[in-house]
């Protein structure tokens, strides 16, 4: 998994934006309520982008026939760029695409996290290797330029006839073509959105079998476990070496199951109050109960240490010294497809890590944590592609389930076989090592269109369960906060953001750690302010208010 990696780079990129900003001049951007990533070279990229058009070129008009892109007499070549890790020259998978379609295609593989977007500003300024398709993550300020440089194509007209990209994202959550959508047409599509809501409170069975607790239910019944796993040997060997809250370090998603008891706060996003109003998550009243309770549990040696330092989730996990975690639903299954947990059961193989319902705390209204409804990372056709319909078309059939399955699992009988149950095994997975010696190429394309519906046959039944349930038992919460459509909009978030931020991050993680008092808050509140809080929110107000309106809009006219 790369949510972590994606967050820290997510997190670290407001400068690129605030760069692109001078040498585009067409707005800056970042991610939603927060930072976005990218690289200095990117700016320049962005910048000979918005040089070399003076705006959108219009659309050629659309016939209503379709394109039967099984039958194609004429072979078409498609520059693809595509992140390394899921691309493989001439494997199987991409020789069976070619076959399928009548198409050559040219792969141009993406270095990596760390330089990525360096080299997609680069491709998309330059008219010769510019690909016919182009995938980046964040970039908000990039996408704007080139799409008013015209290098993007409006395919929303295509979306009307090939629909198995649109029909999937709306049966997963309607929302998520609304944010992707521009007010003059659909010029990127998503490339992979999360699901509703990713995770789930964890704990150990087994430590509960072994002190005799119930699972608990409540905010107080968890806040006793805690002190239980900590205090009472759950694990039976005499030491005083467990704790009772574990996970991710300098990362406040750990503490969910407090934050989610009191509602109307958050770690980072922007609340939806009572009066319809916008207050910054962090800021909100709320936040001083939840951080009172984890601050108190952590003065009393109830939580990891560490998790008040940037550590890494994965390798916390497979140590587990602790016995309850919020974090991922993935990492429910026993079928091995988590590193971290095959190595936290390599270790511990009678232990038992069990999903349990979230504790009702103060609001009465256990919720999850919810996911944004728009895409991490998206892709688009440029205006190089000769024949931009026919590639819409190809990729939308490449999407469909039966399609979507074959590229990204291979041959059932072959690679992956059904247990009764109805789960897959997977004879060669899509990370093996077979998968890359024999040049299979399964996962090929992966993150240009991701499925996370029944198609995802890394998800067990049980696991799809608990994704279909994280989700449902999170649209409460996520009704009451706000998710940008164009953060490029908000020039007051993106002069303060860096500095609220990086003041929210000390005070917060400084009353958890005990170095900062909460007697202190009006204090924190009054430095906020002066960093820029209330002219962010007076913008914030006003652009939510527009996008309410222009969301009714949108929604009315897919009636």
């Amino acid at each position: 998994m790369k949510k972590k990696l994606v967050k820290r780079l997510l997190a670290t990129a407001l400068v690129t934006v605030m760069t692109a900003s001078m040498l585009v001049g067409c707005g800056s951007g970042s991610s939603d309520g927060g930072s976005t990533s990218g690289s200095e070279t990117s700016d320049a990229g962005s910048s000979d982008a918005g040089a070399s058009d003076s705006g959108s070129e219009a659309a050629a008009p659309v016939s209503d026939e379709k394109i039967d892109v099984l039958n194609q007499s004429e072979k078409m070549t498609l520059k693809v760029a595509c992140m390394t890790g899921f691309t493989q020259t001439d494997s199987q998978i991409e020789q069976w695409l070619e076959e399928k379609y009548n198409i050559d295609i040219e792969m141009i593989v993406l270095p990596g996290w760390a330089d990525g977007q360096q080299k997609i500003s680069l491709l998309m300024a330059d008219d010769n290797e510019r690909p016919d398709i182009i995938w980046w993550w964040s970039m908000d300020t990039e996408y704007t330029a080139w799409k008013n440089a015209g290098l993007l194509v409006d395919v929303s007209e295509y979306q009307k006839k090939y629909t198995n990209i649109v029909d999937y994202y709306n049966k997963m959550d309607p929302n998520t073509m609304f944010y992707t959508a521009a007010e003059d047409g659909m010029y990127r599509i998503p490339g992979d959105v999360a699901e509703p809501s990713c995770e789930c409170l964890l704990i150990r069975q087994d430590w509960l079998d072994n002190l005799g607790l119930e699972v608990p239910t409540t905010l107080d019944e968890l806040k006793e476990v805690l002190r239980a796993f900590t205090e009472d040997d759950p694990d039976g060997n005499g030491q005083n070496d467990t704790y009772g809250l574990g996970g991710d370090g300098y990362d406040f998603r750990s503490f969910w199951p407090f934050i989610q008891a009191y509602g109307n706060t958050h770690y980072d996003r922007f609340c939806v109050n009572e009066d319809g109003t916008v207050g910054y998550g962090p800021a909100q009243e709320n936040t001083k109960k939840w951080l009172a309770d984890v601050a108190d549990l952590y003065a009393k040696g109830y939580i990891t240490p560490n998790i008040t330092t940037d550590t890494d989730r994965d390798e916390e996990m497979a140590k587990a010294n602790f016995g309850v975690t919020y974090s991922w639903i993935a990492w429910t299954t026993t079928k091995g497809n988590s590193s971290a947990m095959n190595a936290f059961y390599s270790a511990n193989p009678d232990a038992k890590w069990v999903a349990i319902d979230m504790v009702k705390g103060e609001n009465g209204n256990p919720q999850e944590d919810p996911a944004t409804s728009s895409a991490w990372a998206f892709f688009g056709i440029t205006k190089n592609c000769s024949d931009p319909e026919r590639a819409y078309a190809i990729w939308d059939d490449m999407c469909s389930e039966e399609n979507y399955i074959h590229r990204r699992f291979g041959v059932e009988g072959e690679h992956w076989e059904r247990d009764e149950d109805g789960s897959v095994n997977f004879i060669i997975g899509n990370d093996s090592d077979e998968n890359n010696n024999q040049n299979i190429g399964l996962k090929l394309f992966d993150n240009l269109m991701n499925r996370k519906d029944e198609c995802n046959f890394d998800n067990t039944p049980e696991m799809q369960a608990l994704f279909d349930k994280s989700g449902a038992e999170s649209r409460d919460y996520a009704a009451s906060l706000v998710e940008w459509k164009d953060i490029t909009k908000f020039d007051t978030w993106i002069d303060h953001s860096t500095d609220i931020e990086d003041e929210k991050n000390q005070y917060l993680w400084g009353v958890i750690a005990g170095s900062e008092s909460l007697d202190n808050w009006d204090a924190y509140i009054e430095q906020l302010d002066a960093l820029g809080l209330q002219e962010v929110l007076a913008q914030g107000n006003e652009i939510y208010a527009a996008q309410k309106a222009e969301m009714e809009e949108y929604f009315a006219n897919q009636e």
